[in-house]
């Protein structure tokens, strides 16, 4: 705590709240004798306790040396991009080895069997994805200079799930379009049920709480797969549909059945992602270069955005590109808006009206 800042009477505080701390069990209503807590370690179920906890990994990012470091509570994620396979392999084996040696000196267990390794590289690519192993070493085999060495070699996968998105070595999202669609199929069934026996504004609420957080949670990083498999998640979609609209509108509607969109004033998924990466990149500079070639064009007195060129599929995905693009399909006024808040209303009002009714 001291090293994050923390001094003087709330430090103070924190010593006297974690030290001497006792513990007993209940069984029924007889008690057992209190024993003292472990040295090390936060109470668990304590408000402070997620915090503590934070302070204390803290300082290990500042071990990885070649690899960038992402943190979430307990789970830290590295990478680490090159050419060379050998070279990228040996760099990353030297910050797994820090990292051990960190664990250790801080009372933490590094759990090797919950590790995974994952090569990601382009389709395309003909560079084999094998490569040297990795091994979390122990450190008792460090002080035996990793002679004799049987530690656990980390294991190559070639899916891994991460904070609930699912990434291959393809980054092809396809495995992750295959969750979304199995959930969803599961809250449809149960959908019809609740239909029978809840009103349609109740079964929107539960829309809004449950499947569309499903679909929206990591869209503006999915969203940029091919069409075919956005179709597949609008088809589910627009099922879940039909049971928050009456009968009569399922009945005009059964040729158009995109029109529910709008009635419902739900996006499908292809559009609630122009939407998202609209909205995230609204208040930021980035990618949104005005146009100015001086000449007097439409483009340039409209204050459109230059558009970078690319040579693929691949390309136009990126944000680079398609930004720009997204602000360019806009009316005048939305993208002028400067309040984030009303630009978010009237994108969304018109994203609804460019479906066709």
């Amino acid at each position: 705590m001291a090293e994050c800042g923390i001094r003087g009477p709330l430090h103070s505080w924190y010593r006297e709240y974690l030290a001497e701390r006792s513990h007993r069990v209940r069984v029924g209503e007889e008690h057992s004798r209190p024993q003292a807590a472990a040295g090390r370690g936060v109470p668990q179920g304590s408000g402070c306790g997620p915090l503590c906890y934070l302070m204390h990994v803290n300082s290990l990012c500042n071990v990885i040396r070649h690899c960038s470091s992402y943190m979430f509570a307990d789970d830290l994620c590295t990478l680490r991009a090159g050419r060379d396979m050998d070279e990228v392999a040996r760099l990353v084996q030297e910050d797994i080895d820090n990292v051990v040696r960190w664990s250790h000196d801080n009372g933490i267990v590094l759990n090797a069997e919950k590790t995974n390794l994952l090569v990601i590289q382009s389709p395309y690519s003909c560079t084999p994805t094998s490569i040297c192993q990795l091994v979390a070493h122990s450190f008792d085999c460090f002080h035996n200079k990793c002679v004799n060495c049987k530690c656990t070699t980390i294991k190559q996968v070639p899916c891994v799930t991460y904070l609930g998105m699912c990434i291959d070595e393809k980054m092809g999202w396809t495995k992750h379009i295959e969750k979304i669609l199995n959930k969803l199929r599961i809250l449809l069934f149960k959908f019809k049920q609740l239909s029978f026996k809840v009103p349609i504004s109740v079964l929107k609420t539960i829309y809004l709480s449950l499947v569309d957080s499903i679909i929206s949670y990591g869209l503006d990083c999915y969203g940029s797969i091919f069409k075919t498999y956005m179709d597949k998640i609008e088809n589910i979609q627009i099922k879940f549909l039909k049971l928050l609209v009456s009968k009569n509108i399922r009945k005009k509607y059964s040729n158009n059945n995109k029109a529910l969109f709008s009635i419902c004033k739900i996006l499908p998924a292809s559009l609630k992602y122009k939407y998202l990466i609209a909205i995230n990149s609204h208040s930021t500079p980035d990618h949104k270069i005005p146009i100015h070639h001086g000449l007097n064009t439409r483009a340039a007195a409209q204050g459109k955005y230059q558009t970078v060129k690319v040579n693929n599929y691949f390309g136009g995905r990126l944000l680079q590109r398609r930004i720009p693009l997204l602000y360019n399909e806009m009316p005048i006024h939305i993208r002028n808006e400067p309040n984030k808040n009303t630009f978010s209303r009237l994108y969304k009002t018109f994203l609804l009206q460019s479906i066709a009714m």
